[in-house]
C-alpha cells in the first residue's frame, strides 16, 4: 500500500495483477460479486472502473492478466473494498494467495493518478 497527498487529503493505494488466461471471465465474475456493492460500474472495452463510496477499484483486462488499482480516501474504506476484491477473486481461481499479491504503485506515475483522482472525488460539503 502506498499513501500519498493529493488535493483532497490523504488517498491510499494498491495495486495487484492476476497472471491468468482468463482475464475477461474473471473480469465479468468480478462485476457480477460485486454488484450490489458499488455505486456504479462503468465498463470499456479493455477497463472496468467500480465506484464505492470514496474508493474505486480499475480493473484493467489484457491477454494474460488482470490489473487492478485500488484507491481509497480513508483507510477503513480501502481495507474494507480490498478485502471484498480479494473474496471475489479467491471464489473464481484456484490459488488466490499466490496470484493475487498487492503491491505500491510505481513512483513515476503518482501524480498524474494524484491529478486524476481530483477529477473522481466530489468534496462533501
Amino acid at each position: 500500500m502506498q499513501i500519498h497527498q493529493s488535493l483532497l487529503g490523504v488517498i491510499h493505494v494498491a495495486e495487484a495483477s492476476i497472471i491468468d488466461d482468463r482475464s475477461e471471465q474473471i473480469a465479468a465474475h468480478i462485476r457480477t460479486r460485486l454488484h450490489d456493492y458499488c455505486l456504479s460500474i462503468r465498463e470499456t472495452q479493455s477497463e472496468m472502473r467500480l465506484t464505492f463510496d470514496h474508493a474505486h477499484a480499475i480493473m484493467t483486462r489484457a491477454d494474460d492478466s488482470l490489473n487492478i488499482r485500488l484507491e481509497a480516501r480513508d483507510l477503513a474504506m480501502f481495507c474494507g473494498v480490498k478485502m471484498i476484491l480479494q473474496l471475489a477473486i479467491s471464489s473464481v481461481i484456484s490459488r488466490p494467495q499466490e496470484a493475487l499479491v498487492w503491491r505500491a504503485p510505481a513512483l513515476l506515475d503518482l501524480y498524474e493518478r494524484s491529478r486524476r483522482q481530483t477529477e473522481n472525488f466530489v468534496e462533501e460539503p
